[in-house]
């Protein structure tokens, strides 16, 4: 982030089981100024694996004190609570800014990474907004989460207006597992005139597409592709490639379309930044519990820790 590097930021994280929660603090003092921050620390529900993700989130709770100069807040939570807390406290984080904000994502599930976007975002009082994206050494190739939710509205991204109105259009960011996704399409979207658009990041590693192309298929299966169109291909961390293409989809917003946002979180990004000026709604299938090891090490480039920088908003400028 070189063109905003004399700014002091406030940063907004979260505390994970995934080592790269703190690569955006070891930026600090060298490619950007950090002053202040919060962490969410989002609990699970019980399950298997919360005995492994209690001491690895101890572990980088430990590890983000440390390493960071100024101190930070630290607000936990649970994974299927209520968000009133947060945006509470978001108000106040705000005030501590002065206007600077990143918002890193990396390891913030979906739930709460998009209204605290939203909130953010419909806030003047935040003059420069930033979202980061770090980038991990390895994925498991287990699978990242388990017990999701039904098929669902992502909170505060609910469109009281489309009641009645049949979807024309069902955005699809393709990812490593769909969950229960494909059979709540098929519940949901069983019209002939509904169309589905699939995001697929590509080019990737040939292990991330082989994920891709297992998630697309599970899809297919329940729902024939009419098109090969439909499969869409955009760079795995190309937030504004994503964004024109949902542009070109919708025709502008003027199509009823809805979200799922199952893929590279740049994309996911794109799909938030278009509801928010479109009023759209954005479904998911939450899971319950995520894997300790859902992501390990922190993959570097000169030295410190790799990953994408999005100006969402540069000097009371929105980019999106």
């Amino acid at each position: 982030m070189p063109t905003l590097r004399s700014v002091d930021w406030f940063l907004i994280g979260a505390i994970s089981t995934q080592d790269r929660c703190k690569s955006v603090l070891l930026h600090n003092k060298k490619s950007l100024n950090i002053t202040n921050g919060a962490f969410l620390k989002i609990i699970d529900e019980p399950s298997v694996f919360s005995a492994k993700s209690e001491f690895r989130m101890a572990s980088m709770q430990s590890e983000i004190q440390r390493v960071s100069t100024n101190g930070v807040e630290i607000l936990e939570l649970r994974l299927l609570g209520s968000l009133a807390r947060v945006q509470k406290k978001l108000a106040g984080w705000i005030a501590q800014s002065n206007g600077n904000v990143i918002l890193d994502i990396s390891c913030l599930p979906e739930r709460f990474c998009f209204p605290i976007l939203r909130w953010l975002h419909e806030s003047r009082d935040v003059n420069n907004l930033v979202v980061t994206y770090m980038l991990p050494e390895s994925y498991t190739r287990e699978d990242l989460g388990y017990d999701a939710q039904d098929w669902g509205q992502l909170p505060t991204f609910v469109n009281s207006d489309a009641n009645g109105k049949s979807v024309e259009n069902v955005i699809v960011g393709v990812g490593f597992l769909p969950y229960s996704l494909p059979d709540w399409l098929k519940k949901t979207y069983a019209t002939p005139n509904f169309k589905i658009s699939l995001l697929m990041p590509f080019p990737a590693a040939p292990s991330s597409v082989d994920r891709s192309w297992e998630f697309i298929r599970r899809i297919e299966k329940d729902l024939s592709l009419r098109d090969d169109r439909q499969i869409i291909r955009i760079a795995a961390n190309d937030l504004s490639g994503a964004f024109q293409r949902i542009e070109n989809i919708t025709r502008g917003g003027q199509t009823h379309s809805v979200f799922a946002p199952y893929g590279p979180k740049a994309h996911s990004i794109a799909m938030a930044l278009h509801a928010l000026r479109h009023s759209c709604e954005v479904y998911f299938t939450q899971p319950t519990y995520y894997h300790p090891e859902y992501s390990t090490g922190i993959a570097l480039d000169q030295g410190l820790p790799a990953g994408h920088a999005y100006a969402i908003r540069v000097s009371g400028y929105d980019f999106y």
